[in-house]
């Protein structure tokens, strides 16, 4: 084993040290970015709508009372506002309604900012065992579908304080069909599945995915198609977090307990348009898909990693052999480019920068890879990129985010606190050698979202 259960130990414990200390502001909640070199917080942001980030992982290494302390924080939040993070705190920047200036003046709701959220709440309720939890991420999730479910899609922006919901839909709206099928499981309320299966039947009947089996970024309502504006926005595909989150939505859909036949259908339809339209042989998948006017850039770690993710899961489920030997395809563009000197992996690959999450997650998909086939190979990758993270991307108040890859150098000493945390994923994985695909309740506590 090229890390120690030692080093694991230690580092998870210094990890859930600085999220009760360095990190927490007054009330407890801790901050979404730090200074690495002083451990101050850079502004007043938390990481409270990232709650999926962070929450559970830290309730999984024994942090139960702080885990159950961000719940009481996020039940205040919604007290006040039933749209929780829509003002003052937003959590994205940008998005496709408005333009970035009008964004800034105009209070409006982004559906998205409510995803970790629920998925936090979902995944917190099934480790505590406490109902309480998943009833509050019900309430929540029933607010959002009153404020943006539609008949064909479940759509993206509102305008505050009493509307109008923009007429188009962003494909990461995939997250919610994810949020519905599971939340439906979970309750037994089939009335969730069943809107999941409306709005991705939309999504599976659009001109793109019927031609491509690509799912085009956005969709715009039909009576608002002929402005020229919108036209443009709904031609764009990208392969995540678009895709890559409407193709989770339809696994979830498709995976028991509803085995979904046309969901799995779509999937393995969406696996052949990223064959012909994303793949760059020999050097993984690119952002952009080779329709129209080209590809705008190539391989990226950070997206190309939820794809075999996806693949692996879809393996796992029924056990197509060429859903492995695509998942592992794509690895070994990546693998070539480990540097031998650090263990770490470039986020692009002709980039001489090692990106902390790119490598987080890939060190779990080898992980996941390893186990499906056997092939130690991909394990031994997986361990290399992590020690190559507690050595190289350490400092003394959490783990930067960009290092040089072949020497290690700080690039800039920012630390984004959720990326720390995500970083227990496959410190969890290596120090406890448990099984991922055990069971569903073990494999979906480290899948991508």
């Amino acid at each position: 084993m090229t890390i120690h259960i030692e080093a694991c130990n230690e580092s998870i414990r210094q990890i859930a040290h600085w999220f009760e200390s360095t990190y927490a502001d007054k009330r407890g909640c801790p901050y979404y970015w730090i200074d690495g070199l002083t451990g101050k917080p850079r502004d007043d942001r938390t990481l409270l709508p990232e709650l999926d980030d962070y929450a559970p992982l830290l309730y999984m290494v024994g942090r139960h009372e702080f885990a159950h302390r961000q719940v009481d924080l996020l039940k205040e939040r919604f007290k006040k506002n039933p749209l929780l993070f829509s003002h003052p705190q937003i959590r994205r920047h940008k998005g496709f309604g408005l333009p970035r200036r009008i964004r800034r003046w105009i209070p409006h709701t982004d559906s998205q900012d409510h995803v970790e959220i629920l998925y936090g709440l979902m995944e917190l309720s099934g480790l505590a065992e406490n109902p309480e939890y998943l009833d509050l991420a019900r309430n929540i999730l029933d607010v959002l579908i009153r404020y943006f479910g539609g008949k064909t899609f479940f759509r993206s922006l509102r305008m505050l304080p009493i509307g109008p919901v923009l007429p188009f839909a962003e494909a990461m709206s995939g997250m919610y069909l994810e949020i519905l099928a599971d939340m439906a499981g979970m309750t037994g309320e089939t009335g969730y599945f069943d809107m999941a299966e409306r709005w991705g039947r939309s999504w599976t009947g659009s001109d793109s995915f019927i031609r491509y089996g690509i799912f085009q970024s956005v969709m715009i309502e039909k009576s608002w198609r002929w402005i020229p504006v919108f036209r443009r926005i709904a031609s764009r595909m990208e392969l995540a977090k678009a895709n890559t989150a409407m193709a989770s939505g339809l696994f979830a859909m498709a995976a028991p307990p509803f085995s979904c036949g046309w969901a799995l259908d779509a999937l393995f339809k969406w696996v052949e348009g990223l064959r012909k339209y994303f793949l760059i042989p020999g050097k993984g998948l690119a952002h952009t898909p080779s329709i129209g006017s080209g590809r705008e850039h190539g391989p990226i770690l950070s997206t190309n990693f939820a794809v075999m993710d996806i693949l692996c899961d879809l393996y796992h489920l029924k056990r197509r052999e060429q859903d492995i030997e695509f998942a592992m395809q794509l690895a070994d563009s990546f693998l070539r480019h480990q540097s031998g000197a650090t263990g770490l992996f470039p986020d692009e690959l002709e980039g001489r920068i090692s990106y902390i999450d790119a490598n987080t997650d890939l060190a779990v998909t080898c992980l996941k890879i390893s186990e499906l086939t056997g092939r130690n190979i991909y394990r031994e990758a997986g361990e290399r990129a992590v020690a190559g993270l507690l050595r190289y991307h350490a400092g003394p108040w959490g783990y930067y985010r960009d290092v040089g890859l072949d020497d290690g150098k700080i690039v800039d000493p920012l630390v984004e606190t959720r990326f720390v945390s995500l970083l227990l994923k496959p410190l969890i994985l290596l120090r406890e050698n448990v099984p991922i695909y055990a069971q569903r309740n073990s494999w979906s506590k480290f899948r991508d979202r």
